[in-house]
């Protein structure tokens, strides 16, 4: 019984998981951009009082002391970032890199609006996690997409 790892594995079933999430993010992103996200109140909209959620005490902490204080410049970093890992997945630019960059930011939701409003975003997060994993494991923009181009193996 072997491992198999010498296996050629094709990426193509990945390209609708790989559409699907940079979509939604770029989507979200965009969004955010219309509503002129970064200067709202998207720390109580997303979250809630601050006060009065129950989240993790060292990630309330942060919030409370690095991220309230930078409330715009969070704001930015999150409505930027959702464009940018949504374009790069879309077009299967980079993948591995802005599969990670986009597993750190869901990982954030997860401890914020996720563990704060729980159930239903706390699932979806769970499931955007998952799917930027197999995502970053399996670096599915070499089919159909820009990385099939920029580093073609010989």
């Amino acid at each position: 019984m072997g491992l198999n790892l010498g296996e050629k594995t094709y990426l193509w079933y990945l390209i609708p998981l790989r559409l699907w999430i940079g979509g939604y993010l770029l989507y979200q992103g965009s969004r955010k951009y219309l509503r002129d996200f970064p200067n709202a109140d998207w720390i109580k909209a997303q979250i809630g009082d601050l006060d009065k959620v129950e989240i993790y005490a060292w990630y309330k902490s942060f919030l409370m002391d690095i991220v309230v204080p930078n409330r715009e410049v969070f704001g930015y970093m999150v409505m930027s970032g959702e464009i940018l890992v949504g374009l790069c997945l879309v077009l299967g630019l980079l993948t591995r890199f802005s599969s990670l960059v986009g597993l750190f930011m869901l990982l954030n939701y997860y401890f914020g609006p996720g563990m704060a409003r729980g159930a239903a975003v706390l699932g979806q997060q769970q499931t955007f996690i998952v799917a930027l994993v197999v995502l970053a494991l399996s670096n599915p923009g070499q089919t159909l997409g820009v990385d099939g181009f920029l580093f073609k193996r010989k």
